[in-house]
């Protein structure tokens, strides 16, 4: 019995045969072995679902001639003939064997061959003398009742199902690793912004009708607020949260603009503990670990003297409450609290210790740009209740005119606990309003990618940053070709081959070096943030200005700047929070795996919903090679996230597999539902030339999705 399935096996280790040195070594056998649990477990799928119709096959006395895992075709590459399998052996009389197409398996029947080419000779065959008159053979598959070939037909699936149970069921019951639905900082202007999350703030549910999940993962909440992009774009989400054990809802509504793919997100970043992580700062701070005695798994505790509060439901402090009173001092030392535990193996002693951390100069190419409108205001904020509103213009504060736009919030910030007094144009009116900077200093967090926000921290008020240079430094201008009023149309990172290596490490030097044109999603707020997060100091950025309907091209450096501070962690990287959803008892395990299946089993069928309406693109299909590659980074995490995977991968086989396409178990269905009807079996002819379309049909989507996989990678 054929089965069709989105599983490929196509490797290269062209760029992992280069080791150099014990640590790639090691790299490279722990990418081999998370490989070979892959293949391991993809091809446990497919065996598990074929088993399904050999056992039934059995069952009611069909013959079996052949069973395979993969497809044993001959393949011929000019002179060179190909084995068609890995391996066979013959016991009784069937053949069970690995094929060398790693794309599904099937169970070969007497009377029943889903290869067109094949079909009319194997009806034959399961007739005594290979005449039409003559009686079939008692044990071939068109010789059986209809009840009994529908169960054939549709045991695949029923296995995959009870599997996809054990698999969850046992990845529970040694333990899952996750990253938990927990708010880190939401992003200035955005959805959650907006709607008044909380760094801190767990999800627990997405969707009116969801249920409840306090185990929630980061990624499969935002699944949710994509696929809820897909059916229902600028309508508002029902999200519950639970925030220190109250429950709190939220309608947002969820924004394309922070990816390039436009699917929609609420705009905030996953929570990290207060543990530093093996690089422990940037690559590209300021900041020496070894000079602060730093060491990786060393825990913050306290700021300035003040020890970090511990979330109900966590054993650790959270990075947003280290990065706000970090923030608070931008300006100003912070002297950390560090606790570092015994490890033994290592060799290393507890200690508790104090480190101060200097206040780090914020990159800068050494322009400004002019101030945007006010694009949103938070309902019941301070700002809005001094009288903000969208569309405003910020003209000065204090009396003193904007001259960069990306300074506002550093200004607004600096005259924390006072009044301070805005002058804004309101089409063509100028108005005065006022309102006090909190105390201490608060600054929301700004992405590096899409958004293109800034704002009046703490507050509740957003606005944007043009594209048109309106500061340049004097040092900055001297020999190059720019001048205020300049507007920056493009540009593009431009780094030295050993800012490649030292980057590498921390980013995709491919894609962070890639020309990015001034749109929606790269302006100059992420332009800023991005040189902030990701790139070296001395490092040169290509730029095309437009003046006068003229392009004009110019290389800048990436500097230091001499009076503006980094209002974040400094260059300190802190590890994501990371919980273990694990139990004990073989029955709680088995009820959590049946709940994991039947929210896969629901998932596929809802996007196969979405696919259908077209509400989503071939840009949301993933192929073989995504997929064996998101195999490969859940076993290489864990083999219970492996698990999981199979589970959906399980899932995702039951339902495609019963689609009523001929080829498929579904088309088999289809044609048995009609015989059942008729009581007699479509004509043979129509049978086969249907088959046919649905093998061409399947072959050409496997081709375009194999040929997407391949695109995304080049």
């Amino acid at each position: 019995m054929d089965s069709f399935t989105l599983v490929d096996s196509i490797l290269n280790f062209s760029s992992t045969l280069t080791l150099l040195g014990d640590s790639n070594l090691w790299a490279f056998l722990g990418k081999l072995s998370a490989l070979g649990k892959v293949a391991l477990g993809l091809g446990f799928v497919i065996f598990i679902h074929e088993l399904g119709h050999f056992v039934a096959a059995k069952t009611f006395g069909v013959r079996c001639d052949k069973f395979y895992v993969g497809f044993d075709v001959p393949i011929k590459l000019g002179p060179i003939q190909l084995p068609r399998t890995l391996g066979k052996f013959k016991w009784g009389e069937t053949e069970y064997g690995i094929g060398i197409i790693p794309l599904g398996g099937y169970v070969k029947m007497l009377g029943q061959d889903d290869d067109p080419r094949a079909a009319k000779e194997e009806a034959e065959r399961a007739r005594a003398g290979g005449n039409e008159v003559q009686p079939l053979d008692p044990r071939s598959y068109p010789a059986k009742p209809v009840w009994q070939r529908m169960i054939i037909i549709s045991a695949g699936v029923v296995m995959n199902l009870i599997s996809a149970i054990f698999l969850a069921g046992a990845a529970y019951f040694f333990g899952v690793p996750y990253t938990p639905s927990m708010v880190g900082n939401p992003t200035a202007g955005g959805p959650a912004w907006l709607a008044g999350f909380e760094s801190g703030d767990r999800v627990v549910r997405v969707g009116a009708n969801a249920s409840d999940d306090s185990n929630m993962r980061f990624e499969d909440m935002t699944v949710g607020f994509i696929i809820h992009g897909m059916d229902s774009a600028d309508k508002p989400l029902e999200v519950q949260v639970d925030r220190a054990g109250q429950r709190q809802v939220f309608n947002p509504t969820p924004s394309p603009k922070y990816r390039p793919d436009k699917k929609t997100l609420l705009g905030f970043t996953i929570e990290r503990s207060n543990a530093l992580m093996g690089e422990i700062v940037h690559p590209f701070s300021k900041m020496d670990a070894d000079q602060l005695g730093l060491k990786a798994g060393d825990r913050i505790v306290s700021v300035n003297g003040e020890a970090l509060p511990i979330p109900a439901g966590l054993e650790v402090p959270i990075a947003s409450e280290i990065r706000r009173r970090m923030a608070a001092k931008w300006n100003e030392p912070v002297t950390l609290g560090i606790e570092r535990k015994a490890n033994p193996e290592k060799k290393i002693e507890a200690r508790s210790y104090e480190v101060v951390i200097q206040p780090v100069a914020r990159k800068t190419l050494g322009i400004g740009f002019a101030i945007d409108p006010i694009t949103a205001v938070r309902t019941g904020s301070t700002g809005e209740k001094a009288g903000f509103q969208v569309g405003d213009l910020i003209t000065a504060i204090d009396g003193t005119p904007i001259v960069d736009g990306l300074k506002v919030p550093v200004e607004f910030a600096s005259r924390a606990g006072k009044e301070v007094r805005f002058t804004i144009q309101r089409g063509t009116e100028t108005k005065e309003l006022t309102v006090a900077s909190p105390a201490p200093a608060v600054f929301d967090y700004f992405s590096p990618t899409g958004s293109g926000e800034l704002s009046l921290g703490g507050v509740g008020v957003a606005f944007g940053v043009s594209s048109t240079i309106s500061y340049l430094d004097p040092e900055v201008a001297k020999g190059k070709s720019i001048q205020v009023g300049d507007k920056l149309a493009q540009y593009r990172w431009s780094p030295t081959d050993e800012q490649k290596k030292a980057a590498d490490k921390f980013i995709s030097v491919d894609v962070a070096s890639q020309t990015r044109k001034i749109d929606s999603f790269y302006n100059t707020v992420s332009l800023s943030e991005f040189i902030q997060e990701y790139l070296p100091v001395d490092s040169k950025m290509d730029c095309e200005l437009i003046r006068d309907n003229k392009t004009i091209s110019t290389q800048l450096n990436i500097v230091y700047s001499a009076n503006d501070f980094s209002t974040d962690e400094r260059g300190l990287l802190l590890a994501p929070i990371t919980e273990i959803h694990k139990t004990s008892s073989v029955g709680t395990a088995l009820k959590l795996g049946l709940r994991e299946t039947k929210k896969r089993f629901g998932e596929v069928l809802g996007f196969l919903k979405l696919l259908f309406r077209g509400k989503v693109g071939m840009d949301g299909v993933a192929g073989p090679l995504r997929l064996f590659d998101i195999a490969t980074q859940e076993a290489s995490n864990s083999t219970s996230r492996l698990l999981l995977f199979l589970t959906l991968l399980s899932a995702n086989l039951a339902i495609l597999n019963f689609l009523p396409i001929p080829a498929l178990d579904g088309g088999h269905m289809m044609f048995l539902t009609a015989e059942a009807i008729r009581g007699k079996p479509i004509n043979e002819d129509w049978q086969i030339r249907l088959t046919m379309a649905g093998v061409l049909g399947l072959l050409c989507l496997m081709a375009f999705v194999i040929l997407k996989d391949i695109g995304s990678y080049l």
